[in-house]
């Protein structure tokens, strides 16, 4: 136990790997991804990171509803922070496109260009 939590209930974030993204999906996604996991215990439960879309890379999040409690965490944070360094190493444009809380694109630095869509700042 660490910190009031067992291990198997500990967030940690990684570099996501195939099986991350198998595991989370339950099938490996046609696209190509880079990603960034958070793990709750050895399951991975949110997921933050770029597919590649045309000539650009398109931006994403996703969790599991039981993790939502968690979305303000230190880890998540660490584990955006990583995201945004990524987001910034990319070669090709980094775009959004506005979900349900479109306020988390700006405030972690994505800049509105249109209706529904923002653009990672290069």
């Amino acid at each position: 136990m660490r910190n009031g939590q067992h291990d198997d209930e500990r967030l940690t974030w990684s570099v996501a790997s195939a099986s991350d993204i198998d595991s989370f999906y339950g099938e490996r996604p046609n696209q190509t991804m880079k990603a960034i996991v958070i793990r709750q215990g050895m399951r991975p439960v949110g997921i933050i990171g770029m597919l590649l879309d045309g000539p650009r890379m398109r931006a994403f999040s996703e969790y599991q509803p039981e993790f939502e409690p968690h979305l303000r965490s230190m880890t998540v944070l660490r584990a955006i922070k990583a995201a945004q360094r990524m987001f910034d190493e990319s070669p090709r444009p980094v775009i959004a496109v506005k979900g349900s809380d479109s306020g988390i694109l700006e405030r972690i630095g994505f800049v509105p260009v249109a209706d529904e869509v923002y653009k990672w700042p290069s």
